[in-house]
């Protein structure tokens, strides 16, 4: 290994994991304080990740305070070296992290306020997709809707929260009084997507969800409509994903579509 190829592994050794070996490279100055100087870069890079991960993650900052954020965040830090050249991307596992380490795995909200968020930066980055029109939709002719796939704009995500963790979200960006944190005994399901340049969510109906996660896997319009007979009658199925249908052109939620010629 080279003299700068050697140097470089130390420092960033000692940036990640407070190795001392590269304090013998460092001339002490006039003051002897080699370690002080070598401190501004070990602090200023675990300030510079809690900087970035109260960017993306502002309700769980908001409701674990400031002080516990930051906690939360240095121990994160600690157990997550960064392995990413854009900092963007570090928080993908924090969501996690707060699930299986005590003491915020014991309060369920917390990991679900930021998996919520981080959920929500993904719609945001997504790729952009024109989406289909009503008028697109008006061209079809009658035999397409028998085999009929629709493509979901490359935003749209779904999710299963059991806490009211979009509440946070939603008083942080109203700059509201946080709400008090609930857990159900049961999941509801959240679409998030991304609609020209803002990302929405709302929560869903058991139905349709499970009508977007059809369209996820490819289901025709068809096999969409057969599915919905086990919440409802089969000849009102039709008039159900309809209406949807509708809506979710509306929200451009749908990107694209395709049949059998």
């Amino acid at each position: 290994m080279s003299g700068l190829a050697s140097l470089q592994r130390e420092f960033q050794e000692y940036v990640l994991r407070g190795e001392p070996i590269i304090a013998t490279r460092v001339e002490p100055g006039p003051l002897e304080n080699h370690a002080r100087r070598l401190a501004i870069y070990y602090d200023g890079y675990r300030l510079r990740l809690i900087e970035a991960l109260g960017t993306d993650f502002e309700a769980l900052r908001a409701a674990l305070g400031e002080g516990g954020f930051k906690e939360a965040c240095t121990a994160f830090i600690q157990a997550t070296p960064s392995t990413f050249r854009n900092v963007r991307w570090y928080g993908g596992a924090f969501p996690e992290f707060l699930r299986t380490n005590s003491p915020w795995s014991q309060r369920a909200w917390l990991w679900e306020i930021a998996l919520f968020e981080w959920t929500l930066t993904l719609a945001f980055d997504a790729a952009d997709d024109p989406p289909v029109t009503f008028e697109g939709l008006a061209t079809l002719p009658g035999e397409a809707w028998e085999s009929l796939i629709f493509r979901l704009h490359p935003s749209v995500r779904l999710m299963r929260l059991r806490t009211n963790a979009p509440a946070f979200r939603k008083a942080v960006d109203s700059a509201e009084s946080l709400p008090d944190p609930q857990l159900s005994e049961s999941f509801t399901d959240w679409l998030v997507w991304r609609k020209e340049f803002s990302v929405h969510f709302r929560s869903l109906t058991q139905p349709e969800a499970w009508a977007i996660q059809a369209l996820q896997r490819a289901a025709n319009f068809p096999a969409v409509c057969e599915g919905l007979c086990e919440w409802a009658p089969e000849n009102e199925t039709p008039a159900l994903a309809a209406g949807w249908l509708r809506s979710w052109v509306d929200e451009r939620l749908i990107a694209g579509f395709d049949y059998a010629a």
